[in-house]
């Protein structure tokens, strides 16, 4: 090749490699690019050697913020619920140190209150209990705030300047041990953040306190009123198996975080409170956020409030990138930086995608498109001819035999009768079925009418599963408190099937029953009873109050959770005293919202008979194995003063315990005891400790939480044979032209889903929609099987076809050619770049 050829092939590739580089030079800076680009800056520099403002992200960044007020009022979706468990487990935490220090405000209790062990394996607890959702776990005592009952050379009435339990994930990939070098994500560094150099969290040059500013330093009383909120609950005590102390409750009143109204909108009165996102220079070295709750003790000597947060990684939460709009409220510092196109990426009502294209878009594709690819494509086509609904003034009705075909009849005398019947029947059918009808005149009752199947859609459609499916809401219906003592028990089961979807659904309530279980886990395995470890002492019991604490905490916290309980193995549980009870298990309740806790061990039947107890006990009372190993790497203080920060004597420490997915979701049950009466599904999770000789695992007793069934969410799209879910293929969709996707926040009811129009297809109607609501199919189903006017068989989708004429030179010139071709024997022949015609 000569050099010019060669010349040649050298300019054509640089061609090529800036082409290559310069396609997507076409999109434009915006907000999440200088989001990025910050910060990238401070992930790659000494954050020590940033500006406080360096180490912040605007507070608009992170939308749909979970608050207290709006849990039960708002659809909250799956990207979400790791930011709701933050908010519940901050809430958590400083619900239960607020009543143990309160309930333990006592000279005598000082020794058994919660000490520097128990912290630390407490928000190391927090962390392995929830991987994937937050990475640390912190509680931040205010200047002079906390008295330590374990140093033996701090007097009584003494306290240490600051004190601050922290614990965080870290890598392990390298640690001793790890042969696979692998990141197991089992293990946590643990120290106190009041020792050694730069541990004055409470001054304005801490770079990592956005929460300090919320609730401290709390030295005022002028807010008293509406940022602490008076809790009320009643505890049953047993000392002695089958029989309470006495049978009526003693009420406790402690303070805590605020409980605000519906109505509320000062964030500064919510009980838990997000930070903006900023970078955590002193453990995880990420940029996080925070969810933040104060701890709140009356006591003459905390005059302070205390405080909790927990912490998850910003680049993990997901960031809304859409317009400010109607269901979407603003601000949003990232709001608008999507490429979808306002006329024509959203295919909105009246619009249908190509018919190559499953739809919706996806923003992935938009954000790799080149400019060509993005113009000319990521369009939505016309639907013309729309029909429209019909409107019925009054109730009609049809008649239909195998003979004749259905026609609209008008109102007249001949069928007042029929008419009034028929209305009837669908307003019973539709009680059972679990709908509301619209107000209709009451009549005589008449029998229900059998439902029949439909050819058309019995594909993917099952009248066995309908039906049961109307038995298992016709159940949950019929059996309440008042009559379920009178129902047998086999009654008052459900299959487990009817629970499809528990794991998904509550895996948050699930993992604070697993938090617990982690804690106890690790105190009977590591901690020795007496043991000291120079001036610090590391060796108290669990006292009770400490194990009700945490079941109230759990129901208080939390609104899904209905009821928590901890219990112990017979002879397991010791008092402060060194005394072994035969049965210990602290249960606590909520009621008519009042909030209760019991010991078990005082009823007459044992918790151990309970079903959930034996199934978890046969599985590991004879056999631990499938537990996982945990490390904790404590980092103590050196001396009262907190001069430095130095490794625990046992660093690393370990423990094995079970993950979440050891637990068991038991069958949805009516919990009939006079005390939750619901319908409930029981969560239960073991937890280990060592035998006599401190050499094997043993099992040691169970943790449970239980939620209701009326916060289950259903679906009743096709499924396979092989998911067990007793609603699947239930769904009227007309699968030839739709598919069926689940609505999310629609509760235990029927008809949510939505059938959606398959490619190829369009959405007929002319009302404002792209789908068919389910709750519209099942209602005029209904209809249609009572003989009443219904639009049922209107509900799919029709083929979608072209809606507009494109004209195309180039064809219509080709076709030219060629017809004259054909009539004047006209010659063609191609040559290079040229075309040559001749007669």
């Amino acid at each position: 090749m000569g050099l010019l050829g060669r010349a040649c092939v050298v300019l054509a590739l640089s061609l090529v490699c800036m082409n290559a580089d310069s396609i997507y030079r076409w999109i434009k800076g915006d907000n999440f690019s200088k989001i990025e680009r910050h910060v990238m800056k401070v992930i790659m520099s000494d954050c020590k050697s940033n500006s406080k403002d360096q180490m912040f992200l605007p507070d608009s960044v992170v939308t749909q913020v979970p608050k207290f007020n709006e849990l039960l009022t708002k659809v909250w979706y799956q990207n979400r619920s790791g930011m709701i468990e933050m908010h519940n487990m901050a809430l958590n935490r400083a619900m239960f140190y607020s009543y143990i220090l309160q309930r333990m405000n006592d000279s005598k209790l000082f020794f058994v209150q919660p000490d520097w062990n128990y912290m630390f394996l407490s928000t190391t607890a927090d962390v392995n209990a929830h991987k994937g959702i937050f990475n640390a776990s912190a509680i931040y005592f205010d200047t002079h705030c906390h008295y330590p009952n374990w140093y033996t050379t701090v007097d009584f009435n003494k306290t240490l300047e600051l004190f601050g339990p922290k614990a965080y994930g870290v890598d392990d990939s390298y640690d001793m041990g790890n042969f696979l070098r692998e990141n197991t994500r089992r293990t946590n560094v643990v120290k106190d953040a009041g020792s050694g150099s730069g541990r004055n969290y409470t001054s304005e040059g801490y770079k990592m306190n956005p929460w300090y500013s919320f609730w401290l330093p709390d030295i005022k009383g002028d807010q008293d009123s509406v940022q602490k909120f008076t809790y009320a609950v009643n505890i049953k005590y047993s000392n002695e198996t089958g029989k309470f102390i006495k049978e009526e409750y003693d009420t406790f009143r402690f303070f805590g975080p605020n409980s605000p109204g519906i109505s509320e909108k000062d964030e500064s009165k919510l009980p838990v409170r997000f930070t903006q996102p900023y970078f955590d220079c002193s453990g995880s070295k990420k940029w996080v956020i925070s969810a933040a709750a104060p701890i709140v003790d009356y006591m003459p000597r905390y005059l302070n409030w205390t405080h909790l947060r927990r912490q998850r990684d910003f680049l993990e939460v997901d960031y809304n990138p859409c317009r400010a709009s109607v269901g979407n409220p603003g601000p949003s510092f990232l709001g608008g930086v999507d490429k979808c196109k306002l006329d024509t990426t959203i295919c909105r009502a009246g619009h249908r995608y190509p018919t190559y294209i499953e739809g919706p878009y996806q923003g992935s594709s938009l954000e790799q498109a080149t400019e060509p690819e993005y113009q000319n494509g990521f369009y939505c086509t016309r639907s013309d001819h729309l029909q429209v609904l019909p409107v019925v003034e009054n109730t009609q009705f049809t008649i239909s035999n195998t003979l004749q075909k259905r026609s609209l009849l008008s109102y007249n005398d001949s069928f007042v009768s029929l008419q009034k019947r028929q209305i009837e029947n669908f307003k019973q059918t539709l009680k059972k079925a679990n709908l509301d009808p619209e107000p209709v005149e009451t009549v005589e009752e008449e029998p229900e009418p059998r439902f029949r199947s439909r050819k058309k859609r019995s594909a993917n459609f099952d009248q066995k599963s309908f039906n049961g499916m109307l038995d298992i809401f016709e159940r949950v219906r019929r059996v309440n408190k008042r009559n379920c003592h009178t129902m047998p028990d086999s009654y008052k089961v459900l299959p487990g099937a009817v629970a499809y979807g528990v794991e998904k659904q509550f895996d948050n309530q699930a993992r604070q029953a697993l938090r617990i279980a982690h804690f106890l886990t690790n105190f009977y395995q590591n901690v020795v009873p007496g043991e000291n470890f120079g001036t610090l002492k590391g060796g108290n019991r669990i006292h009770y109050e400490h194990l009700f604490g945490e079941v109230l905490a759990n129901i208080m916290a939390d609104h899904k959770i209905l009821s928590s309980g901890v219990f112990f193995e017979p002879y397991f549980f010791e008092d402060e005293n060194g005394t072994k009870k035969e049965y210990f298990g602290p249960w606590a309740f909520k009621r008519d919202g009042e909030y209760f806790a019991i010991d078990t061990a005082g009823f007459k039947k044992r918790y151990t008979d309970e079903p959930w107890y034996r199934v978890i006990a046969s599985r590991w009372q004879t056999n631990t194995k499938g537990i996982k190993k945990y490390r904790m790497k404590a980092l103590i203080r050196s001396d009262p003063n907190g001069t430095s920060t130095i490794k625990h004597e046992y660093y690393p420490m370990g423990y094995f315990a079970p993950a979440v997915g050891d637990g068991i979701w038991s069958r949805p049950h009516f919990k009939c005891d006079g005390r939750v009466d619901n319908w409930v599904i029981t969560y239960s999770i073991p937890f280990i400790g060592l035998d006599d000789l401190r050499k094997k695992h043993k099992f040691r007793g169970v943790v449970t939480v239980d939620v209701p069934l009326e916060e289950i969410e259903i679906n009743q799209c096709a499924q396979p044979f092989s998911e067990a879910n007793a609603f699947k293929n239930t769904a009227r969709c007309d699968y030839k032209s739709t598919d069926c996707f689940k609505l999310p926040g629609y509760k235990f009811q029927r008809g949510a889903y939505r059938c959606s129009c398959k490619r190829g297809f369009e959405y007929p109607w002319k009302d404002g929609r792209l789908w068919f609501h389910g709750s519209l199919l099942e209602q005029e189903y209904l209809k249609k099987t009572l003989g009443l006017f219904s639009i049922y068989d209107g509900l799919k989708c029709r083929e979608s076809s072209s809606s507009t004429l494109t004209v195309s030179v180039v064809l219509l010139v080709c076709a030219l050619l060629m017809s004259l071709f054909r009539q004047n024997h006209i010659g063609l022949w191609i040559s290079g770049p040229e075309i040559c015609v001749y007669i």
